[in-house]
């Protein structure tokens, strides 16, 4: 499974190297590979819960586009993720 999203905004070096170790300690994440402006973030299979929810807040901080994501939602995971009223609803089903 591969998720392609346009670069994340960072604001100092410090700030991406601290993305890509926060990528490298969810565990789903195989690996992470750039191709011009845009992230590869291979993963091993369908993130848990958690690992989905780490996902979600990393992309939320690093401003990155989270339509992506949507692609990420399993009749397991519907309920919360689907939820309206979430900080990342919007920016997930939405937003174009």
């Amino acid at each position: 499974m591969q998720i392609r999203v346009k670069g994340p905004i960072y604001f100092s070096q410090n700030d991406e190297t601290a993305m890509f170790e926060w990528l490298g300690r969810i565990s789903v994440v195989e690996d992470v590979a750039g191709e011009g402006s845009d992230l590869i973030i291979r993963l091993k299979r369908t993130p848990t819960d958690n690992q989905l929810r780490d996902l979600l807040a990393l992309f939320f901080r690093y401003q990155m586009d989270m339509t992506p994501l949507a692609a990420l939602r399993t009749a397991k995971n519907e309920s919360w993720f689907s939820e309206q009223e979430s900080y990342w609803f919007d920016k997930v089903f939405r937003e174009t």
